[in-house]
């Protein structure tokens, strides 16, 4: 009860109407700091559609494939289906002047080739394409930062446009691409009988090679034997025939003569009857001595019938005169025929001669054709196995080409044939393939949501500063009294966390009916907050206790620290390394942490550890206040009149 009449003595001392604004006003300090900011930045980019854009379409459309192929104007529909900025679509010239005088925050340019670019991927020579992005920080820097912000949500409009052109332009290659199939197919058709039929040719080819083959194997021997057998009579038939053709000048010169002799005999047997008796045997003797003298005469007709007239003549002289005339016109007879066999005898050596060399180019044709019977059965083998490989490969080729032809006849049907809604539909559902879902387990849905904790923390903290500039940590009448000093610190506490307590639910109560905070645990959120409240009020009571006016300027450092450490903007581990450091000794960044997921929702572990440090926090900075007071009760010269004073 002490304690509650100390505190209430405090606030007694304001009882003029000022002194009690000023209470006011203190109470009032975290919601003009934390709710005014906060409703400020509460949802800055629901508003991006009132920022002024320019837009300038200098895109020149082509036709490619009979296909109007127009990204900019594609573009331009992309960006009227939702308006993340105002569009305003303009010329260059305005654009220009409107970005220099701050009618537009930024400007975006379509060039001239957009669509041709665009649309070169049908040529096989593909070019990128480009798209101009023009800030001015004079403007407004922030809003640049807004543009990187949503420039993945352009850069999918602009991606949305160039593949819908792009794919427009590749759906107008069906048709053509339809007809190139099927004229493929029908070749494919065609090669696939041409393949057969090369089969069964291949096939015929082979077996006839085969066949000839087994010929060739009996014709070599044979023609070999040949060769043997004719160069065997050629051996034998060429040195005679020549040694026949040498010796017949000997042979038909004598046997003229004697032909001629016996004619004049003979003639002379006609005319002397009387004597052929007694030149019967001179006649026999004279041919018997022809005969020795020329053998080669024994088998000559002529020569025999002379023989025998003159055996005749000689046995039976009384005949002679009968047969005179005959032997007369037998040995005229033998005379011609001798005659005309030595004027023939220079023809038929030629011919012995020619025969001869006929027989020997014979002998030599027979062993050229053996040789050749040899060569070719040699090589009919491996005309045989190239025709087995060509058999097999011709039947690969059939089965490869009914493959093909059945294939392209697969595709064909699958190819589409679609109507000009068709293609476009097609090419916008292309253009965004994917529609990508993103979740979030405990979304703050705005951006002044997401930065409740951080400024809940900083409205609560500058309390701590404004509170000591009306109220005292301590009277002087209390630390000069009796009481325990534990009863003049909690004294001297209870004043300003119960001004505290009430900002603290001013500004939530504001922040949550007025902004819509509508925190996902409510009754931990108010909690949390009063004990962030109590905590921050101890500490600034605390070294307002220990240093006095001085402790005002140490308040304000350790809010900045605390504004760039605690984490309530960006993830701790993007600071820099000092700040990492001093990270986990700083209250606030355990109110920050604990009010996200009071607020947001998430791990209840966080929030109990949080809870646990602040009260720790809050019970310590009470006890050392307890011992600051316990000895600022002994007055000394320096307490009497400080260095400094505020």
């Amino acid at each position: 009860m002490r304690i509650l009449r100390l505190a209430g003595l405090e606030f007694r001392r304001f009882r003029s109407p000022l002194q009690k604004i000023a209470l006011v006003f203190a109470a009032c300090v975290p919601l003009i700091y934390g709710a005014t900011y906060l409703w400020s930045n509460w949802d800055p980019y629901d508003r991006l559609d009132a920022i002024p854009v320019a837009v300038v379409n200098a895109d020149r459309p082509v036709t490619v494939n009979g296909q109007r192929v127009a990204a900019g104007e594609l573009f331009g529909d992309e960006l009227r289906r939702d308006p993340i900025f105002d569009w305003r679509f303009v010329d260059r010239t305005e654009a220009d002047r409107g970005l220099a005088e701050g009618d537009y925050y930024f400007q975006i340019t379509v060039p001239a080739d957009f669509s041709a670019k665009l649309a070169s991927g049908s040529t096989g020579t593909p070019e990128r394409a480009s798209m101009q992005i023009v800030l001015d920080d004079a403007n407004g820097y922030i809003v640049g930062k807004m543009a990187e912000t949503v420039q993945s949500e352009l850069t999918n409009k602009i991606d949305a446009a160039a593949v819908s052109a792009y794919f427009r332009s590749v759906f107008g290659h069906l048709d053509r691409l339809r007809s190139g199939i099927t004229q493929a197919a029908d070749g494919a058709g065609k090669l696939r009988d041409g393949a057969n039929a090369a089969r069964d040719g291949s096939a015929a080819l082979a077996t006839g090679l085969t066949q000839l083959k087994t010929g060739a194997d009996q014709l070599a021997p044979g023609a070999r034997q040949v060769a043997d057998g004719v160069g065997q009579i050629s051996d034998a038939v060429v040195p005679a025939a020549n040694r026949v053709a040498d010796a017949l000048p000997s042979i038909t010169g004598p046997a003229a003569s004697a032909a001629t002799t016996a004619a004049d005999l003979t003639g002379a047997a006609a005319t002397a009857a009387s004597t052929v008796d007694g030149d019967a045997s001179s006649v026999s003797g004279a041919l018997a001595a022809l005969g020795r003298a020329h053998p080669e005469l024994g088998g000559d007709p002529a020569y025999l019938k002379a023989t025998a007239a003159a055996q005749r003549a000689t046995t039976a002289t009384g005949n002679v005169a009968r047969q005179a005339a005959t032997v007369r016109d037998g040995t005229a007879t033998v005379a011609g025929a001798t005659s005309k066999i030595a004027t023939d005898t220079p023809q038929l050596q030629s011919r012995l001669r020619g025969a001869a060399s006929d027989l020997q180019k014979l002998s030599d044709g027979a062993t050229a054709v053996a040789d050749g019977a040899a060569r070719l059965d040699a090589g009919l083998g491996s005309a045989v196995t190239g025709a087995d490989r060509l058999r097999d490969g011709t039947a690969q080729l059939a089965t490869g080409a009914d493959q093909l032809a059945t294939g392209l006849s697969g595709a064909l049907d699958q190819i589409p044939v679609l109507s000009p809604e068709a293609e476009k539909s097609n090419a916008a559902t292309l253009a965004s393939p994917v529609n990508v879902e993103t979740s979030n387990l405990h979304p703050a849905n705005q951006y002044g949501r997401g930065l409740a904790p951080l400024f809940f923390g900083v409205a609560m903290w500058v309390f701590g500063i404004v509170a000591f500039l009306l109220l005292r940590p301590t009277s002087d009448r209390s630390r000069a009294s009796r009481l325990p000093s534990v009863v003049v610190a909690l004294g001297g506490y209870l004043p300003p966390l119960a001004l505290g307590l009430v900002a603290a639910a001013v500004l939530d109560a504001v922040v949550d009916l007025g902004l819509g905070l509508a925190p996902v645990h409510p009754w931990a959120h108010l909690g949390l907050v009063a004990l962030g409240t109590a905590t921050f009020v101890a500490i600034a009571h605390l070294l307002r206790s220990w240093l006095g006016g001085l402790a005002s300027a140490l308040i304000l450092v350790l809010l900045i620290l605390q504004l760039t450490a605690c984490g309530g903007l960006y993830p701790v581990e993007t600071l820099p390394a000092p700040f990492r450091a001093i990270h986990p000794f700083l209250p606030m960044s355990y109110l920050v942490d604990g009010l996200r997921v009071t607020i947001s929702g998430g791990n209840t572990a966080h929030l109990v550890a949080d809870v646990l440090v602040l009260a720790g926090l809050l019970v310590g900075s009470l006890a050392l206040t307890w011992f600051v007071v316990s000895r600022k009760r002994t007055w000394t010269i320096s307490a009497l009149k400080p260095a400094l004073s505020f």
